[in-house]
Parts: structure tokens; sequence; C-alpha cells
């Protein structure tokens, strides 16, 4: 078995050879974390965090490479009960000096446009994503307007199609995917097909941080990128 190197900005790379016939044939592989955030009004906030990683390797043809199957797999999950923006923003600093190569989604609608706010004042890089009821993705800076329905679709098919596990020993496991499977379609008065919750006491708050995790690994994040959000001025 082939091992890789893991560079320090989280590339992923075949051990060097000093083969001249190798000049020209490396590929870039990566593993990264993809944090989502979804901010509680009643009830939790809640923090999922996904491992992206995928990994180069050797055609058989001499020294050709290419990129292996990318996997992505829920490794995280937590849920907050915190009222003080300020507090939250000290919590999920706390949590993203612990977790290499990240980049960060949050719920910014509504009231998550203020805690936006204080995550930049912070010096927490972040994707600050609006929920609405249409139908389209849009970026701008570091905001995003995207339609609810498109962001959970978006996680469903990752789910259904095996490019988005869940991890065999995440605690809580059966809890999100609960959480998940609660969401259905219904349809409004105009004729839209959107998601809604599944009915009273059903909280949606992980469902909701997992799907913006991977909005970040679908739409958001370059991949091959070798930068990712930072905490400015955190030891």
């Amino acid at each position: 078995m082939t091992e890789h190197v893991f560079l320090l900005d989280g590339r992923v790379i075949l051990p060097s050879n000093a083969d001249p016939a190798a000049a020209g044939t490396q590929v870039f592989g990566w593993v990264m974390h993809r944090v989502g955030l979804d901010l509680g009004r009643n009830d939790p906030s809640a923090i999922v965090v996904i491992r992206d990683e995928c990994y180069p390797e050797f055609t058989g043809n001499g020294f050709e490479q290419r990129l292996g199957a990318r996997r992505c797999t829920v490794v995280f999950q937590e849920s907050i009960q915190l009222f003080s923006y300020t507090d939250l923003a000290d919590i999920l600093a706390k949590r993203l000096a612990q977790i290499p190569h990240w980049s960060l989604a949050i719920d910014a609608s509504g009231l998550g446009a203020p805690f936006s706010s204080t995550l930049d004042n912070a010096g927490i890089e972040h994707w600050a994503v609006v929920m609405t009821a249409g139908a389209n993705l849009t970026k701008k800076g570091k905001n995003v307007t995207v339609g609810k329905t498109i962001l959970l679709e978006n996680m469903a098919v990752g789910l259904e199609t095996g490019a988005l596990m869940v991890a065999d020993d995440l605690p809580g496991k059966q809890d999100l995917l609960n959480e998940i499977a609660g969401f259905e379609l219904a349809s409004t008065s105009a004729g839209n097909l959107v998601f809604q919750g599944g009915g009273k006491g059903h909280h949606a708050d992980r469902a909701i941080a997992c799907a913006l995790a991977y909005l970040s690994v679908t739409d958001l994040d370059d991949a091959m990128a070798t930068t990712t959000h930072r905490l400015r001025g955190w030891a």
C-alpha cells in the first residue's frame, strides 16, 4: 500500500521520486474539513463537520497519477444551547482551533446576519449563507443566497448516492439521520415543492448544519485550493 505525504496546507501527494521520468506527473489530493453551523433561535445551535478527502494514486502506467475517489464523511456533530452570540462565537473558535484545514458555512438568515458580524469582529472567516424560498444559488464575496429546498436536496442526493456518508462511530448518528429523514416535500399554494420539517417537536438544527457543510463541498469551496478559512488573531 502506497504511503501518502501530507503537506502542511492540507494537500496530499504521493512520495517524491528522483527519477527524471516522474517530472510533471504529480497530482495533488487533499484532506479538508467543511464545517456547518445552524444558528438556533428557540432550538439549540448545531455544528457539523464533514471530512472531505481525496488521495492521488498511480494509474499503473509508469509514474502517471490520477485522483482517486472523493470521500465526504460526517465525523463530528454537536448541539449547543447558548443565547449569547459572543459566547457561541467563542465556543466555535475553540472547536475550529482543533480542526486542521477547515472552512465554515453558517446560517446567516434573519438573526444570523448579526451573528455573521460577530464572527467578522472575532476574526473568524466564513461563508454567510442566507436561505430563501427561491430556487437559486448566488455568491458575492462571502455572502451566499440559496433556496432552502436546493440546500436540503443537495444533501439528500449526496446521502442517496454515497457521495456523503455518516461515520459509523459518530456519536448520535441515528439522531442526525432521524432529523434528516424528518424533512418532507410539500407543495406551496403556487405549486412549488418545498422541504418542511417533520412536524411538531421536530428539531432540524443538525440536519441544516450538515446541509451547510455539504454545500461547501459541492458549491462553495474549491477543493483544489491550498488555502482555507482562518481564525485571525487567535492563538
